[in-house]
């Protein structure tokens, strides 16, 4: 296997794979064994039908796809260890060259983490913090004018003010194909939505009167809203050393009496994605603690 990076803007790389035309005709008699030993031909015990046979009564494109299948779940990512890539986002993958008796050829374009910088996060969250209690104030204010009671309030930081505030401060170049990703997982997620109403996408587009163009462009401010402070939340977990212990996990599944969570707990995937969750709210809840504290200090 031979491989090639190119670093693109927007920590983004392309990595080109071409794989010997030896190891191209290992895997294309590995499909068709598979194919054959699963094979149900009458005449035959299963797995037992001559393989010319078999051959015969295959689609040849469903064939050749299965190869290449396997040809990329093997090579890729040997490619990303060779290279110590890891990507954050699905790869977009392109076929340059795919024939038995040639070598396999192909070409990822892959996301990778981009440099994150967040300025005075601090500053800002309490700056927000400052200004809902100017607009509480001003409230109160406009009542005690209209002789209306006064409500004896505390105004309280929201998860929303903290990640905007982070946003608000926050430098970074997102890799397209991150966006178009996050863009696809919330089409994905209206998709569902509308199904669940019994409307397809293109019903529900017509209902709202807005094209499928649209609908992405609308979703892309969102999906970098999205994607920034979920960097910029990650980075914060390790700068301010938050941790998370498995008894907080364990404590948590528990509270929710979710016999599905539970279950998933088995899986490593599963736990690191309810891991990195709490340590995220046990980073904003620190963060409206310090603002509010400060605060209250200040009025003291």
């Amino acid at each position: 296997m031979q491989t090639n990076v190119e670093k693109l803007p927007k920590s983004t790389l392309k990595l080109t794979v071409t794989v010997p035309s030896e190891k191209v005709k290992q895997t294309y008699e590995k499909v068709l064994t598979d194919i054959v030993n699963g094979a149900e031909i009458p005449g035959f015990r299963k797995g037992h039908a001559p393989k010319e046979m078999v051959l015969e009564k295959t689609d040849v494109s469903s064939l050749y796809g299965e190869v290449v299948n396997e040809l990329l779940k093997t090579y890729y990512p040997q490619a990303l260890k060779e290279h110590l890539i890891q990507p954050i986002a699905n790869p977009k993958v392109e076929i340059k060259e795919f024939d038995l008796e040639k070598d396999f050829i192909f070409v990822a374009t892959i996301a990778t983490r981009p440099d994150v910088k967040i300025g005075d996060f601090r500053k800002s969250i309490k700056e927000k913090y400052e200004n809902l209690e100017k607009q509480d104030k001003t409230l109160n204010e406009e009542r005690l004018r209209k002789g209306e009671k006064l409500e004896d309030t505390h105004i309280h930081l929201t998860v929303a003010n903290v990640i905007d505030s982070i946003v608000d401060v926050t430098e970074v170049e997102l890799p397209e194909i991150l966006i178009e990703d996050e863009i696809d997982r919330m089409l994905s997620r209206l998709v569902n939505q509308a199904e669940s109403i019994g409307l397809s996408l293109d019903q529900y587009m017509k209902s709202q009167n807005k094209t499928s163009e649209q609908l992405r462009g609308e979703y892309k401010s969102i999906a970098e809203k999205n994607l920034k402070s979920e960097l910029a939340l990650s980075k914060l977990v390790i700068d301010e050393k938050i941790e998370v212990t498995d008894t907080e996990i364990e404590e948590m599944i528990a509270a929710s009496k979710d016999q599905t969570l539970m279950d998933k707990m088995q899986n490593d995937t599963e736990k690191w994605y309810i891991k990195s969750v709490l340590a995220k709210n046990k980073l904003i809840s620190k963060l409206i603690n310090e603002a509010e504290g400060e605060n209250e200090d200040d009025h003291k």
